[in-house]
């Protein structure tokens, strides 16, 4: 109305997981919400809270604890992103996840149906699906020019995966080399 935005609902306070969530993606269907917690330690450990359309917590699931020390970082932790594609839930994971790095695919009640992908990323900063496709966004590392200083690092390269959510192939990866 007039640009004003009414709260509908408001997600309750989760006293273990103080950080607050992190990613969300919401099924239409069912307007459940899929969303990341962080715990109150920063990124050890990234459960997915399934909400009702109410907001309130119907299941935590995926609450794995990160296999090494993470940084006070947005992108570190085990699991780092979130998508819903049909009846599935995509968990995108990071190095530091038990399993490894790969994309977790749920059911809409949290259950593990299987991984795809699996080792397959190095450093993976988000996901989307579309169209029986996953899209990711994966962190390659840095390029250092030989002829610059140690201390120096280049732009951050990263790469743009397509991957086929029913077999798991790579269709498509795409370089990219952000700066700025």
């Amino acid at each position: 109305l007039n640009g004003s935005m009414d709260e509908l609902a408001a997600v309750p306070a989760l006293a273990e997981y103080g950080g607050g969530f992190r990613r969300c993606a919401v099924h239409q269907q069912t307007q459940r919400a899929f969303a990341l917690g962080e715990d109150k330690q920063g990124a050890e450990k990234h459960p997915l809270f399934i909400l009702d359309s109410h907001l309130q917590v119907i299941a935590t699931v995926e609450a794995t604890v990160a296999t090494r020390p993470v940084l006070d970082n947005d992108d570190e932790g085990p699991s780092r992103d979130v998508a819903v594609h049909g009846d599935q839930v995509i968990v995108l994971t990071g190095d530091c996840h038990p399993e490894g790095p790969g994309l977790r695919l749920l059911d809409l009640d949290g259950r593990f149906l299987r991984t795809i992908a699996a080792g397959q990323f190095r450093n993976p900063q988000a996901v989307a699906a579309s169209d029986g496709r996953a899209f990711v966004v994966d962190e390659g590392g840095y390029e250092e020019d030989e002829e610059e200083e140690e201390e120096e690092e280049g732009p951050i390269r990263h790469v743009f995966l397509v991957i086929d959510i029913h077999s798991g192939n790579i269709l498509q990866t795409v370089p990219l080399q952000l700066s700025g």
